[in-house]
């Protein structure tokens, strides 16, 4: 039996405004409302829903009326039901592409997936990487701290930026959420209380959903972060870590300033909280690097999440955690119960990129200096009613869309060979209805190509009788 199940208050946050003046039949109309939450990802797999007299009591209709809406969705594949089980949420074959992390279809334009295009030094700093495999194979291989030259080139990045680290400060992970998990098993168990920005990374706040802790989150709205109310509540010992992305905020794109960041990390160590910075696209701002904290300020319980994944590749699978000695240690210990160290070979490659290639990091900001500008243009033109937020730097774009109706955008879109990642997927509770996240780090023609399947898909949803009006839409439940 499945031990998620879909609260009440989230179900009727999930089927408000259900039914609409289409001439479908009503079980029609809540098997679709249903199939939008599975494909979204505001209902996760594995979640068991309402049985059939309780949902038809909810929605004020008649139990054959959600009896014939559960059918269609195991007819389907979205539903399997048993004796004691009740209906759990599930997907059809072929059908896991459709949600956020899992492989694309061939034929879907992906949308969804914030990530750079490999970088084109990345295949030249893979050929050098393996002229030093001979004298890797006489050793085991494992090195659960990271290779040691690829911490010391870390540590000099750093001081560049003006923070002082030696590199048994800095361990190497297998990309920023690798170290995240690393982290949530080196200093949290279930049932503690954790604080986290909203909207943020959905497999964040997952990873944070099946350690078993609390999460509360802070609004970051257009005007930045909640910072007093979570400054107050860090400084009174409320949380055991706060998980920030202060860099280009997924998905706002917005930067928090060097005051903030000063306030929030003097709060944490008063309180005795872990503050853990996602820094995996810090490297990425378009006119001027992010501020960074006070070096002298340092020693508070910071840790720094970075990520060469999202700078090079997504399949180059390298970050780090950088932190205190303490903290690093004891991450150290817990790791073996996850792995044993991450490939030494991506570890290579990426030093070799930041050795060997000096100029490869200005290069990408100068891409997506150039990919944000055309995807920006490209939206105020087909879509001049939709709106977002001034990025600095980052992947992708915030949109602001003038009816609360991004799921049903993104179920419309992939009928049209689209895959979005719409706003309800980046909060813990109801929100992001109103919101789509876009990335602009592809070329051209992609983006074309995806924007040319965007509006009809939108032209649709506009069409729609029923979804004018105002609509809480539920988020995502894990």
């Amino acid at each position: 039996m499945s031990d998620r199940s879909l609260s009440l208050l989230s179900l009727r946050r999930l089927m408000q405004g259900w039914r609409d003046s289409a001439t479908a039949p009503a079980y029609r109309q809540i098997a679709n409302r249903l199939r939008f939450a599975i494909l979204d990802g505001r209902v996760g797999l594995g979640v068991k829903l309402p049985g059939e007299r309780r949902l038809a009591d909810e929605l004020e209709v008649a139990r054959i009326t959600v009896s014939q809406a559960y059918d269609l969705l195991r007819a389907e594949g979205f539903l399997e039901s048993g004796q004691g089980r009740g209906s759990v949420t599930v997907l059809p074959d072929g059908a896991e592409a459709l949600q956020e992390g899992a492989s694309a279809d061939p034929g879907l334009v992906d949308l969804a997936a914030a990530t750079t295009r490999a970088h084109p030094d990345l295949a030249p700093a893979y050929r050098k990487a393996m002229a030093h495999l001979p004298a890797l194979l006489p050793h085991s291989g494992y090195e659960m701290r990271g290779e040691i030259g690829l911490r010391r080139v870390l540590a000099d990045r750093y001081a560049e930026d003006g923070v002082a680290l030696a590199p048994d400060q800095i361990l190497i992970s297998q990309g920023a959420q690798h170290g995240l998990v690393l982290l949530i098993r080196a200093f949290l168990k279930p049932g503690d209380p954790v604080a986290v920005d909203l909207p943020s990374y959905p497999n964040a706040l997952e990873a944070f959903h099946r350690a078993g802790v609390q999460m509360r989150g802070y609004p970051v709205t257009d005007n930045g972060w909640s910072v007093a109310e979570l400054e107050r509540d860090l400084a009174q010992g409320r949380y055991k870590m706060a998980y920030l992305i202060a860099d280009h905020h997924n998905p706002t794109g917005q930067v928090m300033d060097a005051d903030a960041r000063f306030r929030l990390a003097r709060a944490a160590k008063r309180g005795g909280a872990l503050l853990v910075l996602d820094e995996c696209v810090r490297e990425l701002w378009r006119d001027a690097p992010p501020p960074v904290i006070d070096p002298p300020h340092y020693r508070a319980p910071v840790v720094r999440l970075g990520s060469a994944s999202k700078v090079f590749w997504g399949g180059l699978r390298t970050g780090w955690i950088a932190a205190d000695r303490r903290i690093i240690d004891q991450v150290h210990a817990a790791r073996s119960s996850i792995d044993l160290g991450g490939p030494p070979l991506e570890q290579i490659t990426t030093r070799i990129l930041y050795e060997d290639f000096p100029d490869a990091v200005d290069r990408q900001r100068a891409q997506l200096r150039d990919e944000h500008a055309f995807l920006s243009g490209e939206i105020a033109r087909r879509f001049p009613d939709w709106t977002s937020l001034k990025v600095e730097g980052g992947l992708s774009l915030w949109l602001r869309l003038p009816r609360p109706v991004s799921p049903e955008l993104s179920a419309a879109a992939r009928e049209w060979g689209l895959k979005l990642e719409p706003g309800p997927r980046f909060f813990l509770q109801q929100g992001g209805a109103h919101n789509l996240r876009l990335p602009f780090s592809r070329d051209r023609d992609f983006m074309v190509r995806a924007l040319d399947l965007l509006e009809p898909a939108w032209r649709q949803v506009c069409a729609t009788p029923g979804l004018a009006k105002e609509v809480r839409v539920e988020a995502p439940v894990f």
